[in-house]
Formats: C-alpha cells, structure tokens, sequence
C-alpha cells in the first residue's frame, strides 16, 4: 500500500522534483561524479527506469539541477537589485547577494559551475538561465558607465566580466578554504565583499 501512494504522489508531478533533490543529496555526499541515475532512482523509491521518463541521461539533470540554480539566483539578485537606487550601493548588494547564495548553496553552485561537462555547457537552458541572473549585474554597470552606448558596450562586458569574476573568486576562494586560514579570513565574508565591491564601485575604473 505505502508503495501505491507514493506512485500516486508522482503521477501529480512531484517525481521530477523529487529526482533533482535526491540528485543534490549524492552529489553532496558523493560528488558530481559519484551519482548515476539509477541510484537516484532507488532511493527516491522508483524503478530504475522511471527517471528515464523525466531526463534522458545523468547530464539532462545535471542541467535541470543547474536551471534551478540559476533561478534561484536570478531571484536573490533582483531581491538585492532592489534595496538601493543608487547603482554603487546595489552593486555591493548584488555582490553580497552572489557571494552568499554560492556559501549558501554549496551543492547548487558546484553543478552551476563546477560540474560543467560539455553537453551541460551547451545546453540553451542552462546558458539562457545564467544570462537572466547574470543580467542584475549588467544593468547596473550600465548605470555606473552611462557615457557608453550601445554601439561602444565593450567596456561594459569587460567591466561585467571583471564584477563577475570579483565576487565569483571571493566566494569559492572563500567555499574551498583558502580565505578562512589567511588574515583576510579573520573577516566576515560580508564585511569583505563590502570592501573588495565598495573599492570597485568608487573607482568606477574596472
């Protein structure tokens, strides 16, 4: 009987979900390269080839895992993007906002950016997510360069890519350790992403 309810639960749609969190847990137990899809599948309770009807292959949801990532993040930027209408102010945020959701979200950041086999690399999902959460930071260098044009947007991306690159070194110099056992790391993260953003932003020179 427990064995038809939970079927029952699935066909409402709640497998796939299901699927991608028992994903997450292997992959923090075990790695991105330790998990295969016949292992989500038992101990999500399901026939082995029931996550076949969701995903075609482990890098199918590996992809949909990072998807979710980067909407999560898409979601924790706009938050940030909106406390302040000053663009020097909200660039700190969405610094702090990147920064904290990758601690906060080890496993989702890892797949993000880590995991990253070529398929998932070239999947038009995961790339148009990460533009979407990556467009906050966009706009409000936009707003810091408003002497830039369209036509001249080159300094823009560097200057994107530079932020970009800022926060994204902080938070997995910070994840991995490095940070934590040099003086730097006698900071609080926050109180160093405050700093390290609150220069870029002054100097407006990336």
């Amino acid at each position: 009987m427990a064995e038809t309810g939970r079927t029952d639960r699935y066909h409402h749609g709640n497998l796939r979900q299901t699927l991608m969190n028992n994903c997450l847990k292997l992959i923090e137990d075990k790695g991105v390269s330790g998990f295969t899809l016949r292992e989500v599948a038992r101990i999500s309770g399901v026939s082995p080839a029931a996550p076949y009807h969701h995903f075609r292959n482990r890098t199918e949801l590996l992809a949909a895992v990072a998807v979710m990532g980067f909407k999560m993040l898409d979601e924790a930027q706009r938050k940030a993007s909106e406390q302040f209408d000053n663009p020097g102010h909200r660039l700190k945020a969405l610094g702090k906002s990147y920064v904290m959701f990758a601690v906060n979200h080890k496993v989702y950041f890892h797949v993000m950016f880590r995991a990253n086999p070529e398929p998932l690399r070239e999947n038009d999902q995961v790339m148009n997510a990460a533009k979407q959460a990556l467009r906050h930071l966009e706009n409000t260098i936009r707003e810091l360069h408003p002497e830039t044009d369209e036509d001249n947007s080159r300094h823009i991306q560097v200057a994107v890519l530079a932020c970009w690159s800022m926060v994204h070194g902080l938070a997995s110099l910070w994840m991995d350790g490095p940070l934590k056992t040099m003086e730097t790391g006698k900071l609080d993260i926050e109180e160093l992403i405050d700093l390290t953003l609150g220069q870029a932003a002054a100097g407006r020179d990336f």
